[in-house]
């Protein structure tokens, strides 16, 4: 029997290491042992042992006659298995974001994952020890060893990738998302863990896009966005202000409202009275006002746009543009609506284009990687509508909806490493690590709801000239429970005599990327080419005087 110790002739006991003893058929014959011959079936059935062992921890144990310690190892192996069945059926999708995104969940995890797979290594290779047989050669002992070594493997694997997938989020967590001690004029500073929006219907998220890069001396917002979310529902309306905006209002009762009463206002074609411009310039004329804050340019555009809108804006999300296509690689690329060609590469020269290194064609479902994407997005430069400026703010907006309806838990696990390396590199935010949960579970309904937009284009105001009471109003009413409404006519446009309705329409065109924000912008797009005139599809577009559109509809 297995762990037995037995006299031979000579009077010494054998088995000493819990090996089999020479007691019954199919054991060792001691007119062997000095040889050190071994039956072919005897070391089949250590191989057997060995195997079943490194699979189920406990057994070799057992088989090696360490019963009391075998049989406590394999109980806990069971009920650890029996544990994570009953973990894994109630956890739904919801549960199972809180746990990727608290870090005490993933400091256990990385910690348990680990230390389990050390274990199952260390009771593997100790049964082996325990099993091996007087009598076993050289091969036979190296075969042992790695078939115990890959079984192991099969099983041991995976778990450190686990805790190497735990650990690599805490470290994304730690290097991308704020400290909850960090100095904010506008995040709340009542928000709890039962009420972690501090009472508010809605929480407001300013979407930066910056063009900060190889060649450039200060970052400029090339893009600016508000996500406006129920806390409840996850209903989200998202609102796009141009970037040459101008007379944009400050919050009252700070330094900035005393120095500018009337909104950041200067001469017209002085860009840096632009909204793109007050990122850099706004915290450099108050430098006291934003005294310890870690991103002045962020915290100043959570002001003025949350006043230009009327909403209170706690948080901010900045993506460097230029970084942004490997965000979409790391996805595998996005599928979009192309509606007409649009260059790559072209940018504004003496009031012409450059020509283009390539195009992108027009077609529905279009599957674009993040180089194509980025063009996509940021062209402006090209014939008819590619140098409308509310046009590239529309293509913006439906790059970033066919993101969030993409981005399913099952692509962001299996594309994990490339989407936290990328962002690291072209993201920052002031949302605090202890909020991210929150914001996960928030990004699940947003998935199930849709998003909603409206892009304040020449439908609703002058960039030059905005009336931002207007403005207000069609933020108030986006805000409202989305209404069942009839598909818009294909010939719908803005009643001209809609005393709401500016009387002409403005057509501001934005600087190319590599312009002097100093410099006067440019009042004219550039003339369509190749017979191409105005917007294809314009016609079947949401007019945005209508109020916030399903993306869907929109793109």
């Amino acid at each position: 029997m297995i762990g037995e110790e037995m006299d031979d002739p000579g009077g010494r006991r054998r088995g000493g290491r819990g090996r089999p003893a020479p007691s019954s058929a199919g054991s060792y014959d001691p007119a062997r042992r000095g040889s050190g011959a071994l039956r072919p079936g005897e070391y089949r059935r250590f191989l057997r042992q060995v195997s079943v062992g490194s699979l189920v921890p406990g057994l070799s144990l057992i088989s090696a006659g360490r019963k009391v310690l075998g049989w406590f190892v394999l109980i806990l192996f069971l009920a650890a298995i029996a544990g994570a069945v009953v973990l894994l059926m109630r956890t739904d999708a919801t549960s199972a974001a809180r746990m990727g995104t608290d870090p005490d969940t993933l400091t256990l995890m990385a910690r348990g994952l680990l230390a389990l797979a050390v274990i199952w290594l260390v009771i593997a290779v100790v049964g082996l020890y325990l099993l091996q047989p007087e009598g076993l050669r050289a091969p036979q002992r190296l075969l042992s060893a790695v078939l115990v070594i890959t079984l192991v493997s099969l099983m041991v694997v995976p778990i450190s990738f686990g805790s190497r997938y735990a650990f690599r989020q805490l470290e994304f967590i730690d290097n991308v998302f704020a400290d909850d001690d960090q100095h904010s004029l506008t995040i709340p500073d009542d928000a709890t863990e039962g009420d972690p929006w501090a009472g508010q219907d809605r929480v407001n998220v300013l979407i930066l896009g910056s063009d900060s890069g190889p060649g450039r001396d200060e970052t400029r917002t090339d893009t600016v966005m508000v996500a406006s979310i129920d806390t409840r529902t996850g209903d989200t309306a998202l609102f796009s202000l141009p970037r040459n905006l101008l007379n944009v209002p400050m919050p009252e009762g700070t330094p900035l409202h005393e120095a500018y009463p009337d909104g950041f206002s200067g001469p017209e074609e002085d860009a840096y009275y632009w909204l793109s411009a007050m990122y850099r310039f706004v915290p450099h004329e108050f430098p006291e006002f934003f005294e310890g804050i870690a991103d002045p340019g962020a915290e100043t555009m959570k002001l003025v746009v949350g006043e230009a809108l009327g909403l209170d804006i706690s948080y901010y999300v900045m993506v460097n543009l230029r970084g942004f296509q490997y965000l979409v690689d790391a996805l595998g690329g996005v599928e979009l609506d192309v509606p007409y060609r649009i260059p790559i590469g072209t940018k504004e020269v003496s009031g012409g284009c450059t020509e283009a290194s390539g195009w992108i064609e027009p077609g529905e479902n279009q599957h674009l990687d993040g180089y194509h994407a980025l063009w996509f997005a940021r062209a402006r430069c090209g014939p008819g509508p590619v140098s409308d400026d509310y046009e590239r703010m529309r293509r913006q907006r439906c790059v970033i909806g066919a993101i969030a309806a993409q981005a399913d838990p099952f692509n962001l696990l299996t594309r994990y490493q490339e989407l936290a390396t990328a962002a690291e590199e072209t993201m920052s935010t002031d949302i605090p690590a202890s909020r991210l949960s929150d914001f996960a579970e928030l990004a699940l309904e947003v998935q199930e709801t849709g998003i909603r937009s409206l892009p304040f284009t020449d439908d609703i105001i002058e960039y030059h000239e905005p009336n931002y009471d207007l403005i207000r109003e069609f933020v108030q009413e986006s805000l409202e429970p989305p209404r069942e409404t009839p598909a818009p006519s294909e010939t719908s446009s803005p009643d001209p005599t809609d005393p709401d309705e500016p009387s002409d329409t403005a057509d501001p065109t934005e600087s190319p990327a590599d312009e002097d924000p100093t410099e006067p912008p440019t009042e004219d797009p550039t003339e369509p080419s190749d017979g191409e005139s105005g917007t294809p599809g314009a016609e079947e577009t949401p007019d945005e005087s209508d109020g916030a559109q399903s993306i869907a509809e929109v793109c």
